[in-house]
């Protein structure tokens, strides 16, 4: 049998955009687990049928596999059924993505600037729309932000951060309005003495405690990404 390093490296990546698993293709493909995984420990092309079928469960070419060169369109059209019932159609496009609004409102990583209710967007920027999942797509708002109290967690001056609006869940990162001062902040939300723990994530800053019926704090959304804008 040949030795081929590129074809199971080509079926790994191709195997990880589908989230397979190899005991699913071997199931599809009808050769035992114990069979395909030494095919691909030992960077073994396999029989001609075999590596056709093979191909065909992960919904890509012999041809691909083995030189890299991209399949045809229709050959990317086809549904992959798994031995679960499962059925999943490849798609070989880039990853889909999102346009956000940016809105001139600036959000502090430190002393924070007046909430502006009726902000003005400055332009889009686009994002993984995986970075979505479980939050309104409709409520994304970018903003930038000022300041450097979230260095911690590489959020620096000048970065984007997109939050979801009106959407609050577990602890996190979120964008708060504190006393008329917008800001980015985690959340430490204690539900037994109802309080919220403010934090900073740089170490020159304090943590702040506010009760949870505070009427000076307002979550205005929780961060679900960052765009980080400088070459650090």
């Amino acid at each position: 049998m040949m030795t081929m390093i590129g074809f199971w490296k080509r079926f790994d990546t191709q195997m990880k955009t589908l989230a397979l698993t190899k005991k699913e293709v071997a199931a599809v493909v009808g050769i035992s687990y114990g069979t395909f995984v030494n095919y691909s420990t030992n960077n073994r092309i396999p029989k001609t049928e075999e590596a056709v079928r093979i191909a065909k469960a992960i919904g890509t070419s012999v041809e691909y596999l083995v030189s890299g060169e991209e399949p045809d369109s229709e050959e990317c059209t086809q549904v992959i059924n798994l031995p679960s019932g499962q059925a999943i159609t490849p798609v070989f496009d880039e990853e889909p993505t999102v346009l956000v609004p940016i809105v001139s409102q600036r959000l502090s990583a430190g002393p924070g600037e007046d909430f502006l209710a009726e902000s003005q967007y400055k332009g889009h920027v686009r994002i993984l729309e995986r970075m979505t999942r479980g939050v309104d797509r409709s409520s994304l708002i970018a903003a930038t932000v000022k300041g450097d109290s979230m260095t911690g967690v590489q959020i620096f001056d000048g970065d984007l951060v997109i939050f979801a609006h009106e959407h609050i869940s577990e602890n996190g990162l979120y964008v708060i309005s504190l006393y008329g001062e917008v800001k980015v902040k985690r959340l430490e939300f204690r539900a037994v003495d109802q309080t919220i723990f403010i934090h900073s994530e740089n170490q020159k800053y304090s943590t702040e405690t506010v009760g949870m019926e505070n009427e000076n704090l307002i979550i205005l959304g929780k961060v679900v990404g960052w765009v980080h804008c400088h070459p650090y």
